[in-house]
Formats: structure tokens, sequence, C-alpha cells
């Protein structure tokens, strides 16, 4: 280790600058309290970038006396030591000296150090020209190459009476000490390295397990990200295809289909219709034919009828007057009658007198019941054949309302014609709740409608918007249906989409979802099904029919009660005359004038009705009402056919079908322009329809992947692709590196046995040469030293607890340890000094200096030439500090002796540092 030559400052602390010599193996700073002895220590320590002493740093010495700068500039020695064979400096260094500076700088209020070295004596002016610019970390390391290693740093930090602590170190740092100033460190490092590398290695495989199993949790995390979003990818795209490629192709081939029957049908239709036409010519005259026939008909009708009357006032007069005598007539039977019948029980006779016309006023009720339910259906017959309406009381009470309003209308049953008389039931079932829906001509009466509706409570439908019926799907209820007029369009939907099937074996077959109906009228909807079809039909020709059937139920009804009421009736005046029989006698006798005239007057007139032609007039008058019937049947029944027959004319012209014909047309080469040449494939089209069958199933799949879309969570981002597949290359590399890693650390680890044992036995030699260099400086001074077996053993566990306990025994009073409680003051100093001056001693780096900051401190006089004894005979060099007020033997072993001086307070700078030289003998 190399040793102090010179040092000079500028600006340090209060002194302006001074150059001192340190060419001397001890030398003594002495001065009063204050008068900086500790900082010039502390400047020789920054000049070797060591820590200052205490909690001092070099900020504080150079901020106190107001300038910008500081320099430190020292001069150490580099020539080869007895035995050594090589300079403490080692290339590019080969002069004996070496210029060592430091300089101190105020930059944006704080201070930064540089430092230099120059190869021989350089002075500061030349240092920054000639020397070598180094950062304090780099200053270092050269200096610990050199023999300032970090164990003397730390010695020669040691604070201002702190030298014997040395003793106060425990075995173990005591060990470790050593080991820095002695141990080989190539040794030492390559083991310390192994070691650590190892310890390092493992940690960070642990480490790295923890971070592969993350890895690995994040990648199954990501994966889970992936599959949604792979998933919600597929979904997309499916949706994406389905909007903008299959549902648009799978529209075109549905309507190139549709366009295809309707064509086929409108041509079928065309020829029908040229054919209805003729028909209409030829039925056309005929209908005037029928008309003319109708008219004549009426014209007899009425004569007959006149007749009839004249007839009828004839024989009302001959009525009357036949009554009048046919009453007295009656009365002179009756009383023959009870002349000739027997006494009964009057009592009983009465009682069956009450019970027969109790039951006689029941039949007339029930008989006036029918009646007048008859003359009812006989008013809508009449109604019905003369082309009058034929509707319930609440119904008529409305359209009468609607009529005098002036609102054009139509109920949905003037309008329907069941063109397939096998499907009347079917057709009833699903139109019987709309029969009397009121079907509006304008639609500018919608509000007087319906405020009438709402006053009147009218319970059916007022419907404003029509539409003429559209070409009827195949196998529709439609199909079957005629319209003289434009219906609601909701009504067209509901029969276009309720297909007819033959029974509900044949409809429960089809798809779920589809309504159908049967020939008997069950049908079957989204509600459900049911049997539909009402008692009464409401529509077309068997309405009419129906009355008819019902009017004859009524009459067949009537019959036998009509004959039960006479025969009630009957009995009740036998009963009564029975009652009456005690005074008939007497009565024909005095009436027996009367009596007689009467039956004159009866017989004459019975015979002058024989003779009245009523009758015939009546039976011509029937007979010019039959050929009226007759004749208006045959009109009615032509009307209907051509009206039929329009309304197929109109259905086979049906310029609405050819409309929406040509827009289907126009669309689909409109799309065919549109449309890649692939969408026009009509296999692959077909197949569409095969898998989808209408487009309604399309949207349907599309609403459930939007509702997926909206109800779940999703991944929709593409890069968690990437990242997955990063995270699993980076979980397949760190798994491969840790598999790799771990089979290095175990090789690392047989290394770090065997650097173990190398260390062990470098740490035997090393501790053997130190204890022999205590021993050597004890003698020196009269000390007896020695120390206990360093227990080593081949294991870190016993490596790491290892240490050096080292015993002293002064005056042979007996051995005590390092930090013995009974030592003395100066005991632990030369204790501390021997440890300390021992570690001076290394054979391959010998000299070397040493910072003491007032050793004789509470040393007495013996103590204080003991001291000064034992470091004369060492080889260091020693820079020591001391009061002024100690004894005269502190300088005994100096050669060289610095002394300071407190700065006065009327003085910008302290005096500058006096040096004493002794002279040699």
């Amino acid at each position: 280790m190399f040793r102090l030559m010179e040092l000079e400052t500028v600006h340090w602390d209060y002194w302006r600058n001074f150059k001192l010599p340190l060419d001397a193996p001890i030398i003594t700073i002495s001065g009063p309290n204050g008068s900086g002895k500790t900082t010039l220590l502390d400047a020789m320590r920054t000049l070797l970038a060591l820590e200052c002493s205490k909690k001092r740093d070099y900020k504080r010495y150079v901020r106190r006396n107001g300038e910008d700068f500081c320099w430190l500039r020292g001069v150490v020695d580099n020539q080869c030591p007895p035995g050594a064979s090589y300079r403490p400096f080692r290339l590019p260094y080969q002069q004996d000296k070496i210029t060592l500076a430091c300089r101190i700088d105020k930059k944006g209020g704080d201070w930064s150090r540089k430092y230099w070295i120059a190869d021989g004596e350089v002075s500061l002016q030349e240092i920054e020209q000639k020397g070598e610019e180094f950062g304090v970390r780099d200053y270092q390391r050269i200096l610990h190459s050199a023999g300032l290693s970090p164990a003397i740093a730390r010695v020669l930090s040691l604070e201002q009476g702190q030298t014997d602590k040395l003793c106060e170190l425990s075995h173990k740092d005591l060990l470790d000490l050593v080991f820095q100033v002695f141990g080989d460190k190539e040794v030492l490092e390559r083991y310390e390295e192994a070691r650590h590398h190892q310890e390092h290695t493992v940690r960070e495989l642990d480490a790295g397990q923890n971070q592969l199993e993350a890895l690995g949790n994040s990648l199954e995390k990501h994966e889970q990200k992936v599959n949604r979003y792979l998933e919600w990818h597929r979904l997309n795209q499916e949706r994406v295809s389905l909007t903008a490629e299959i549902r648009p192709r799978l529209e075109h081939h549905l309507l190139q289909r549709e366009a295809d029957n309707a064509r086929r049908t409108l041509l079928a239709i065309r020829k029908e219709w040229r054919t209805k036409h003729a028909e209409r010519a030829s039925m056309q005259l005929e209908l005037q034919a029928q008309r003319q026939a109708h008219e004549n008909a009426q014209l007899r009708s009425q004569a007959a009828q006149e007749n009839e009357q004249n007839q009828q006032r004839a024989l009302n007069e001959l009525n009357r007057e036949l009554g009048r005598w046919e009453a007295i007539v009656e009365q002179q039977k009756r009383l023959e009658q009870q002349v000739h019948s027997t006494q009964g029980d009057k009592l009983a006779d009465a009682r069956e007198i009450e019970k027969l016309a109790g039951e006689r006023d029941g039949l007339r009720l029930r008989i006036a019941e029918l009646e007048q339910k008859q003359r009812q259906l006989d008013e809508m017959l009449e109604n019905l054949a003369a082309g009058r309406r034929a509707d319930p009381h609440d119904v008529g009470a409305f359209r009468q309302a609607l009529s005098q309003a002036g609102i054009v209308h139509d109920l949905l049953a003037d309008v329907v014609e069941v063109a397939d008389p096998t499907w009347q039931s079917a057709v009833e079932a699903v139109l019987a709740p709309f029969a009397h829906l009121v079907l509006l001509g304008k639609e500018k009466d919608t509000e007087a409608a319906m405020a009438l509706g709402e006053k009147l409570r009218y319970r059916h439908f007022i419907v404003p918007d029509c539409v003429s019926a559209g070409l009827a799907p195949k196998g529709s209820l439609l199909e079957v249906v005629h319209f003289a007029k434009p219906v609601p369009e909701w009504l067209l939907r509901t029969l276009e989409r309720t297909r007819r099937v033959e029974d509900a074996a044949a409809g429960s077959k089809l798809p779920r979802g589809e309504d159908w109906i049967t020939r008997q009228g069950y049908l079957r909807e989204r509600r459900g099904g049911r049997y539909a079809a009402p008692d009464q039909a409401r529509f077309g020709k068997a309405r009419l029919e129906a009355l008819r059937e019902q009017r004859g139920q009524l009459e067949k009804a009537l019959a036998p009660l009509r004959e039960q009421l006479n025969e009630l009736t009957s009995r009740i005046r036998t009963q009564q005359a029975q009652l009456a029989g005690v005074d008939a006698a007497a009565r024909l006798a005095e009436r027996a004038e009367e009596f007689a005239e009467a039956r004159q007057q009866y017989d004459a007139l019975v015979l002058r009705r024989r003779d009245n032609t009523v009758l015939q007039a009546q039976q011509e008058r029937a007979e010019a009402d039959k050929a009226v019937s007759t004749a208006f049947g045959s009109l009615q029944k032509i009307e209907f056919a051509l009206q039929g027959l329009e309304r197929e004319i109109a259905g086979k012209e049906n310029r609405s079908a050819r409309e929406e014909q040509k827009r289907r047309v126009q669309t689909l080469r409109h799309n065919r322009k549109q449309f890649p040449a692939g969408w026009s494939n009509s296999d692959a089209n077909q197949q569409l329809a095969d898998k989808y069958r209408d487009t309604t199933n399309i949207d349907r799949r599309i609403e459930e992947i939007e509702l997926r879309f909206k109800e779940e969570s999703w991944e929709t981002d593409d890069t968690v692709v990437a990242l997955r597949d990063k995270i699993k290359d980076d979980y397949r590399r760190m798994e491969s590196d840790l598999s790799s890693r771990r089979r290095d650390n175990e090789m690392a680890r047989s290394q770090t046995e065997t650097a173990r044992e190398q260390y062990i036995a470098v740490l035997r030699h090393t501790v053997s040469r130190y204890v022999k260099n205590l021993k050597v400086l004890g003698d020196l001074a009269g000390i007896k030293v020695e120390h206990e077996p360093v227990a080593l053993e081949n294991n870190d566990l016993s490596l790491a607890q290892a240490g050096l306990a080292v015993r002293f025994n002064f005056d042979d009073k007996g051995f005590m340890g390092m930090n013995d409680g009974d030592a003395s003051g100066g005991q632990q100093v030369m204790k501390s000094l021997i440890l300390l001056v021992a570690l001076m001693m290394e054979e391959s780096r010998p000299g070397g200096f040493v910072f003491i900051d007032e050793p004789f401190a509470h040393l007495d006089i013996v103590n204080i030439e003991r001291v000064a004894k034992f470091l004369k005979a060492t080889r260091a060099q020693y820079l020591l500090t001391t009061p002024v007020t100690h004894n005269v033997g502190v300088y005994d072993p100096s050669m060289l002796t610095l002394v300071t001086f407190k700065k006065k307070p009327t003085d910008t700078w302290a005096p500058g540092v006096k040096v004493l030289v002794r002279e040699r003998s």
C-alpha cells in the first residue's frame, strides 16, 4: 500500500491555502480544541474519496469560506515496498511518486467534486493538463487496487476518540475484516460470486416459477378471452353473412320462384279471362230477357193483387154479416149441447177448466214466440229475395245512422262470396267474428263513423283502410274466398297465412307456428286449436239457404203445437158447456124465434160466400206472386252469377297482381345487376331455401345472435389472439429457460462446493498469517496474544457463523477477551492498535498509513509511553491528532509535527498550519 508524502489545500474550510510535508513514519497533528485537527484529517479523507468523520461531509468545509471552489492535492509514494515485486499504482503509472487531486465546485446551488491522478509530482496549475480526470467511483476503484481496500477505508474513517473501538468488533466481524485485508480476493470473489450467483439463481428460479405460474394463469385467462373472441367472430361473421348475403340471396330466390309461379298463374288466368268475357256477354243478354220477364210478372202480380183486394173487400163485408148471425147460431148450438150434456161435479169441472186454460196459455206463448221468429225470418227472406238488407237490430240501427250521416259503407258479410262450398264451414270459422265488420268507403269519414260507433256502442270493428285482394298463395284459405270490394289488409294476411288441410292429423304435420283449418271448421292458430265454425252461415248464398232451412224447421215445430192448442180449446169449451147446462132449455124456449131467423140468415149467407171468387183471386194472386218470385229468383241467380263472373273477370284481370308481378320482375333485374355472379346459382340458392325455408328463420337467427351479443359479455378486440400467442410463446420460452437455468444451477452448485473448499483453505491460511502478525506485535508491545481455533467446516452455515476470537494478557494478569469490561482505557487502545497494525503487516502489501484521531485520550503517562513505543516499533505510517494539553510524551514517537491554530473572530482566514521536523540523531 502507498504512503502519504505531501498535502496541499486551497480554500479548504477557513484555510486560504497551505502545503504540508507528510514524508514521515509518525506524524502528530497538535493544536487546541477547535483549531482544525480533525478538519485536516477530513481533508486527507476527502482527497482519498473517504467518508469524513462524525456526521460531517466535504460540503460543510467548502461552503464556510464563501468561495466557489476548493482544491485538494496530495503526493503519495509509488515505490515497490521491500519484498514486493510491483508498485501500488499499476500501469500506466511508472514513477516513484503519484499526484492525487480533488476539485470541488459550486454548481446550481450544490457542490460537486472531480478527481485527477497524475504520474509523478505535478502542481495544481498543471494537474488538469497532465493528469487524468476520474469520477468518484472510478477514482475509488483505482485507490482500492493500490491497497486502499474498503476495510482500510473503514479504519481510516474512525471518528475522534474511537481508536479503541476496533477491539469491540464481534468475532465474526473481525474475521471478515481480516479476510478482506489479507484474503485472496480472487478466490474470495470467485466463491462469493459462485455462492451469490447460485443463491440469486435459486431466488430467480423461485420467482421465475411464480412468474411462470402467473403467466400460466394469464395464458388460461387469455385462452378464455380468445375463445370468446373466436365465438364472437364466428357469430358476427354469421350475422354479416346472413344479413349481407344469405338473406338477399334467399329473398331473390324466393322472389324468382314466386315470379315464376305468378307468371304461369297469370298466363292461365288470362286464358280464362277471355272465356269469362264471352260468358259475360251471353249472360248479360240473358239478364236483359230475365229482367223483362220479371217486369211482366210484376205487372200480372199487381193486377191479380188488385182483383184480390176487391174480392177480399166484398168477402169481408159478407164475413162481418155472417159473423153476426154465426154468433147467434153458435149460441143456439151451445145451449143445445148444454141441454143434452149430463150434470157432473161442478168443482172438479171448474178445476179441470182452470188446468186446461193454463196449458192453453203456455202453448199460446210458445206459439207466439215461434211465430215471432217466423215473421222475422220471413222478413229477412223477403229482404234478401228483394235484394234488401237483413241485419240484426243493433247492426241495422248503426247502418241506418251511417246512412243518415251520408257515410258510404258496407258490411263484410255483404262483400264475401265463398268460391268452394265445401270450404264454407272453414271460411265461416275464420270470418264469423268479423261478419258485422263495417268497411268505410271513404277514409275521410273515419272520424264521424268512430263518433257514431262510440255513441251507439257498436261492438264491431269500423275499418277505414282497405286494400284489394291480390293473388292468393296456393293452399291458403284466401284461395277459396272472393271479395266484391276492398277489405282490411290484416284480414287478407290472416286468410293468406291460414293453410287448408283435410283434417287435424294433416295439420299436425305442418311446421310449428303455422295456422291451419280443416273443412269442418277446426282452426289451429297461435293461441291453440278449437272448433270455430258457427251454427248458422253468414256469408254468401249459404246464408239464404240457411234461413230457409231454419224457416222450415220453425214451421214443422209450429204444426203440432197448433193442433194441441185446438184440442185444448175444444176440451175447455166442452167443460164450460157442462157447467152451464142447467138453464139451457129455458133459454132455448125464450129465444126460439131469434134462433130460427138466425139459422135462416146464416144458411143464406153461407151459400153466398161459397159463390164468392176471392179464393180464385187469391189463387191467381198466389200464382202471380209465385211467378214473380220465380222470375226474381232467376233474375237474382243470373245477377249473382254475373256478379261472380265480374269478380272472376276482375280477378282474372287482376291488375294489382300484374303490377305486383311487374315489380317482382324489376326487382329481379335490379338484383341480377347488383349481385355477384355466384349469387345467381340456382342450385346453391335452392340449398339455402331448403335450409332456411324463408327469411323469417333468417331474421329469427339474426335476432338470436343480436340477443346473445346484448345479454352476454364478449371479447371483440382481435389483438387478444396475438396477445395470447405472445403469452404462449413467453410461457414456452420461460418454461424452457427455467429448465435450462435449473440445470445450470445444479452445475453452479457443484462449482460452489469446489469454490467453498478453496475458500476454506485460503481462510485458514489467512487466519494463521493474521494471528502470526498479532503475536509479533504483541511481543513488541510486551503483550501476550493468543486466539481460539476457528471452526471452519465445509458448509455455508458454519462459514457464516465462523469468527476470530483473540485474547490478550497484559502484565501476566491473565488473558482477557477483545471487549472485556475489565480492561482499562490504555489496554483497549493497545488491543485496537495491535489489531489495526496487524492488518498493515500483510507481506504482499507492506506499509500503508493510518489516521488515528486522539489515540492518547484518557491515557496515563505509562500507557502513553507504551503506545508511543509500540508505534515506533511498527512499519506503518501514522497520522495522529492530540490536544496541546497532553503530556509531551505524546510527541516522542513523532518525526513530524503539524501545529494548527484557531481562527480569530476578526480574521477572514485561519492561520496556516506550522510544521515541526524532528532532527534525526
